[in-house]
């Protein structure tokens, strides 16, 4: 009798708000799936690193997207150190209809830490909200009656070893880099709750960016960073070369960085799903999502002024 009745009273509590398993999105899913202890930390070669991808792949197969290779693989080998190592991007296409051969990039690493002296570093935050992030924005993009521009879909690897994955993809773009007019690199969104914020680097360099996003009501504080370095909670951040759209800015290929303020559990055991406020997440995202669908509204001659040549 006493479990039926706790039973009812789920059941009605659920039927007045959807229970949290119901009711989450795709975007925490996406989040909750890339940091579960299976994937020990995503670091690079290794088997969690492999289960990522599968995962990835798997999302991109669902949401319609064209792969360029077999299973959305691309690899690259880099140096770290003394050694010869191998990582593999994961690429993934959707086709624009007004501009056609003008690429928009969007990157975020799926790499993070591995197991460090016996705990795993998950890595919610870092970076499995960004890559949930680069996987809802291809979904609302392929909601739309087309969008405008083509988009490569970059989950990104080795980066926290230094960058190598977003280093390989310039090095070697499976289109040309002259056809890729704007990076849009995601890393770090889901754990800006305390002051509801969101930062942008790299507004200022695009004419006319910051002048239209300080013209718009967001659903989060939109903080446009100016200078390369500067304080981020504790830690001091290279903004200019703090993740993969350093090596896009060095070939003078436009671009904007999308992250949160640095917090406690950054590159800790710590940053796990469980610490992420869905309402902040959802924030983040509709606020992202005006300034993505904007941006896909401005004319190549717009990002060809921004451009910059070596």
């Amino acid at each position: 009798m006493l479990c039926r009745f706790v039973y009812f009273i789920w059941l009605f509590f659920c039927t007045l708000a959807p229970c949290a398993l119901q009711a989450q999105s795709a975007l925490l899913h996406d989040i909750q799936q890339l940091s579960d202890d299976r994937m020990s930390g995503r670091k690079t070669a290794t088997e969690g690193a492999q289960l990522a991808r599968q995962y990835i792949q798997q999302r991109f197969v669902d949401l319609g997207l064209t792969a360029l290779k077999a299973d959305f693989q691309h690899p690259f080998s880099y140096r770290s150190g003394f050694s010869d190592k191998e990582g593999i991007n994961l690429i993934a296409e959707l086709k624009g209809c007004t501009h056609p051969d003008a690429y928009i990039v969007m990157t975020a690493h799926y790499d993070h830490l591995g197991i460090v002296a016996g705990k795993v570093y998950n890595g919610a935050d870092d970076n499995a909200s960004g890559v949930a992030a680069m996987l809802a924005l291809a979904e609302l993009l392929k909601t739309q009656p087309c969008p405008h521009y083509s988009y490569l879909f970059v989950a990104t690897d080795a980066e926290e070893s230094g960058l190598f994955g977003a280093k390989a993809f310039v090095a070697a773009p499976p289109v040309a880099l002259q056809h890729i007019v704007l990076n849009l690199n995601l890393d770090m969104l889901s754990r800006g709750e305390r002051a509801n914020q969101l930062y942008l680097y790299g507004a200022f360099s695009l004419p006319g960016v910051a002048d239209y996003l300080k013209t718009q009501e967001f659903s989060v504080k939109l903080k446009l960073r100016k200078r390369g370095k500067g304080l981020t909670g504790k830690h001091q951040l290279d903004w200019a070369n703090a993740s993969d759209h350093a090596p896009f800015r060095r070939a003078g290929i436009p671009f904007l960085f999308f992250g949160v303020d640095s917090h406690k559990d950054y590159h800790t055991p710590q940053d796990d799903w469980q610490r992420i406020n869905p309402a902040y997440l959802q924030r983040m995202f509709d606020s992202l999502s005006q300034v993505v669908l904007w941006l896909d509204r401005q004319p190549p001659e717009w990002y060809q002024a921004a451009r910059k040549t070596k």
